[in-house]
């Protein structure tokens, strides 16, 4: 007769294995920033991820113990975890997230160890580890067994043991709920802290049952000494203009570059012979978030987390603030999501945002944004200079218009779930045309500016935050992924005095906070504040960089390279020119450029 399991001694090696994994999944602690509150929270999320985790990995293990009636299976199963748990922390300190598909492309690949600067030393010293791993599973099985130690396991400590892991869990969660609903930078900022964290988040119900107010004035940021992050990495050195300029930005949702042309855009495209046109920009996303995030920061999209969690504004706007400038915002939609009043507008006054027209469709919004700004520019205080950023939305989604500008036809609303590459015209049309009724508006500002002497004085950027697949790849809508019709956006930028160009190099969103940083007194090195280089001069650069919420990519001209930033993502892929999926292999070619981006991706975290 088989012998009966021994839970109780199982049980301890379990505890025992909790107990190792807490200790390595202590070392997360070490980039928290130290603030009092941060680190109750943190100890709190530790003992509570460590937990769920293990829990996780527990339920298989028990069934490996019951299947092969001994420790083997398990111990095999819970090593693995305690290494993937050490090798996930040697990652995040080299780059600041978990481990991902990208990650083990790059460990994989041949000569990918290598181009991380890590040799056969790491390779030497992985083994050890997990060697060590292995053997503690050993002694942890030796000890679990020791006479008297499970016998000490009765029913009620085993409970209370649970119900005690329980109170932390239920500790982590609310603590954390209670700082996403009041913003509090010092919990939100470590979601990502530990591996696989599971945010609990109540404003949906605390607005709707609680009657709590949500986005208010948003409050500072977090102390400098507590931050993690490097940004900029120099104090900046400046000599404001004896003459500064304002800058008006006029940017334009889902603006494909194709659509600047005199038959959709004929305001724009005349107001370009007067200006600088870049004939080969790219968005830094394929999504809101990501393409005005890069435009003001000039950073990847993967520093979008750390800067709200840490209500870090934009080193432009920072500036332009201290010079004096009158901060606005105008948006069709409100700026709370995405949670660009947390991000890009945070040093901008409440009292300085609209952001709720009453229009029933994007178009009137729209309309109505241009209204109240130029209704700002005849009353403002001229001894001011003003930032003002207008954000255009009736050329998402439902592709808005007022009737009187129906250009292209036919048009329809085409069914989403039943629109294919057979049926997509109207409403393609649709689109054109919102995007030529959006030109209507901008020539409106563009009027105004120049009836109130403001050309003279006021930088303007033209530009749409990302652009719109319509089957040209074979997909429809953007955020999915990076052809040229979703990335490749188009750019105006005029600067009093400079004679209009043409350029048809390679740039991106990134490069603009460096243009305009210079135009403000800034003489440090873009690489101080940027991920960008210099828009009027080739930066010969090899790739530019595009962002999702979970995905990047590197774009080179004719291939992209498409990389997690999560696990549950997939591999690494390459696309052709025609964004077909090229054979696995090919992902080795681009090694090199891995690494450099990654490089890139943590040079502003401490």
């Amino acid at each position: 007769m088989a012998a009966r399991p021994d839970f109780k001694r199982f049980a301890v090696f379990l505890g025992l294995n909790f107990c190792l994994a807490l200790a390595v999944s202590s070392y997360f602690l070490l980039f928290t920033g130290g603030h009092p509150l941060e680190l109750v929270f943190a100890a709190t999320a530790l003992v509570s991820n460590t937990a769920m985790l293990l829990l996780a990995v527990s339920i298989p293990a028990l069934l490996l113990f019951l299947v092969f009636r001994g420790a083997a299976a398990p111990a095999v199963l819970l090593g693995a975890f305690q290494l993937w748990l050490v090798t996930d922390a040697a990652v995040y300190k080299l780059f600041k997230f978990h481990m991902n598909s990208m990650v083990l492309n790059l460990v994989l690949t041949p000569g990918g160890l290598e181009s991380l600067d890590q040799g056969w030393g790491t390779k030497a010293l992985f083994f050890a580890i997990a060697a060590l791993l292995g053997a503690a599973q050993w002694f942890f099985w030796r000890l679990a067994g020791r006479e008297g130690l499970p016998g000490s396991l009765s029913a009620r400590r085993l409970a209370a043991l649970a119900g005690l892991l329980l109170v932390f869990v239920l500790a982590d969660k609310g603590v954390y709920a209670w700082g996403n609903l009041y913003d509090s930078p010092y919990i939100t900022r470590n979601s990502k802290l530990f591996p696989f964290y599971q945010p609990l988040t109540i404003k949906k119900f605390a607005s709707k049952k609680l009657g709590v107010k949500l986005d208010g004035e948003v409050k500072a940021g977090i102390a400098l000494k507590y931050s993690g992050l490097d940004y900029p990495k120099a104090e900046l050195v400046i000599e404001p203009p004896a003459r500064p300029l304002n800058v008006l930005f006029l940017v334009v949702d889902s603006l494909r570059a194709d659509m600047l042309t005199p038959e959709v855009m004929p305001e724009t495209w005349a107001f370009s012979k007067k200006a600088s046109l870049f004939e080969k920009h790219y968005s830094g996303g394929n999504c809101t978030r990501f393409g005005i995030f890069s435009m003001l920061y000039g950073l990847y999209g993967n520093y979008w987390f750390p800067m709200l969690a840490e209500r870090r504004g934009p080193a432009l706007l920072g500036v332009l603030r201290d010079q004096g400038y009158d901060l606005r915002a105008y948006a069709s939609a409100p700026l709370s999501f995405p949670e660009f009043n947390k991000t890009c507008f945070v040093d901008v006054p409440r009292a300085g945002i609209y952001d709720e027209p009453s229009g029933a469709d994007g178009a009137l919004r729209d309309r109505e944004i241009s209204g109240k700004f130029i209704d700002y520019l005849k009353s403002r205080d001229r001894k001011k200079p003003y930032f003002s950023f207008i954000f255009y939305d009736a050329s998402h989604g439902n592709y808005d218009y007022e009737p009187a500008y129906e250009k292209f036809r036919p048009t329809a609303s085409v069914n989403r779930l039943l629109l294919s590459a057979e049926n997509y015209l109207p409403l393609f049309n649709r689109y054109k045309n919102s995007v030529y009724y959006e030109d209507v508006l901008i020539g409106r500002i563009l009027k105004a500016v120049r009836e109130t002497g403001g050309l003279e004085d006021t930088v303007v950027v033209i530009a749409g935050d990302h652009g719109e697949p319509f089957f040209d790849k074979g997909y429809y809508g953007h955020n999915q992924a990076y052809s040229e019709e979703e990335v490749r956006v188009p750019l105006v930028l005029y600067v009093p005095g400079r004679p209009p160009a043409a350029y048809a190099h390679a740039t991106s969103h990134l490069d603009l906070p460096a243009a305009l940083l210079g135009l403000a007194g800034v003489k440090n090195p873009p690489s101080d504040y940027s991920s960008g280089g210099g828009l009027f001069s080739a930066p010969g650069r090899e790739y530019v960089t595009a962002f999702s919420w979970d995905t990047a990519a590197l774009l080179f001209g004719g291939e992209t390279l498409v990389m997690p930033l999560e696990a549950y993502r997939g591999g690494v892929k390459v696309y052709d020119r025609d964004y077909r999926e090229q054979p696995k292999a090919r992902v080795k070619d681009f090694t090199p450029q891995l690494r450099a981006f990654q490089k890139e991706a943590g040079r502003f975290s401490k």
